[in-house]
């Protein structure tokens, strides 16, 4: 059998309700974050008076998230449980449950004056106290409480949503105006608003306590120095009492003047070299360096390949004048020498 077009109109309804409460809590979450970054540039340069102003609409923000989630919770049971809503809703049960609410209602609006009104209420009253002892509950104990938190919720939300106004129009058609009026205050008799909805609806400003707090670990998320009496501890605890205080110098031998020898420390320069030279040996050891070789230059020099107009050439290397140009020159003079007694040996004999 087909769901009835009621029903078919509830579910599509909070289908699209759902997602939307989703991406509202996204953007106020993001929203969140970004004001949580400036809170802590704000501390970081000292305004912490604009700080504890703006930190409120942090405050704001997470508590309007955490209504969202509410909300959506008791939406998804809605949705889960929308048959059996219409069934109890537009059968025996759910005239029953209506008839109880406009009773409970009459009872709490009407005045009493006089004795005849008085007998015509404790009648009104013992019906609708027989109705309420077959059963506690209007229709379901879930859903008397959803429907509850939805009239209680629709305006107080932090945000107008045009499905959430829909959603309320057909559980008001199934449950009745008196008891979504009821519910709206928070005083049907057997069902309640839970109290962490209630507190995070309550339009009140924060306390001094969850500002500090969250002050405190904004700070700390961010890596702020904040508050400034921490940093200054020794200054806030102030000297000590005259009775703890030692007067008396111990001698260089620490027997004399003193009861108990100070014990003696290393300044904190030698602390600083001493580190930095074991760090150097940890780190020659781990990696030697290499030296020179011995007998071996370190500066090599390639000689220049020998050409048509240098046949032989020589390199001259700076500090070496006592031998290497002599040794040069003696064998230039001998080549030279040589060829010119060859030559003149030549030119008696052609002349002869």
């Amino acid at each position: 059998m087909p769901p009835a077009a009621q029903t078919t109109r509830l579910v599509s309804n909070l289908r699209l309700l759902i997602p939307r409460l989703r991406l509202l809590q996204k953007k106020d979450t993001a929203s969140s974050v970004v004001q949580r970054r400036e809170l802590s540039q704000l501390l970081s340069e000292g305004r912490e008076s604009s700080a504890r102003i703006r930190v409120e609409n942090v405050i704001a923000t997470d508590i309007a998230v955490e209504v969202m989630e509410m909300v959506e919770l008791y939406c998804e049971l809605l949705l889960a449980r929308a048959n059996v809503l219409d069934q109890l809703a537009f059968g025996e049960k759910g005239t029953r449950a209506r008839l109880r609410a406009k009773e409970l209602y009459k009872k709490q609006t009407q005045p009493q004056a006089g004795g005849g009104s008085q007998k015509k209420e404790a009648s009104v009253a013992d019906d609708a106290g027989a109705l309420s002892d077959e059963d506690d509950t209007y229709m379901d104990t879930a859903l008397d409480e959803a429907a509850t938190v939805v009239f209680y919720a629709w305006h107080r939300f932090p945000h107008e949503l045009r499905e959430l106004t829909m959603l309320r129009t057909m559980l008001g058609e199934r449950y009745g105006k008196e008891f979504m009026t009821l519910a709206q205050d928070n005083k049907v008799d057997t069902v309640k608003v839970p109290d962490r909805l209630l507190k995070a609806l309550r339009v009140k400003p924060p306390g001094q306590d969850l500002v500090e707090s969250y002050l405190r670990e904004i700070a700390k998320a961010y890596g702020v120095a904040w508050p400034e009496e921490d940093l200054n501890t020794q200054e806030d605890l102030g000297n000590a009492p005259p009775e703890f205080v030692d007067d008396t110098k111990g001698d260089d031998d620490g027997n004399e003047g003193g009861d108990v020898p100070a014990t003696p420390t290393k300044p904190h320069a030698n602390a600083a070299e001493s580190r930095r030279a074991s760090e150097t040996n940890e780190l020659s050891k781990a990696t030697p360096p290499r030296g020179p070789a011995a007998g071996r230059s370190p500066v090599s020099v390639a000689p220049p390949a020998p050409r048509t107009d240098n046949p032989n050439p020589r390199v001259k290397v700076p500090g070496s004048e006592g031998n290497g140009p002599a040794t040069t020159s003696t064998t230039v003079g001998s080549r030279s020498g040589s060829q010119g007694e060859a030559v003149t040996a030549g030119y008696q004999k052609w002349m002869s």
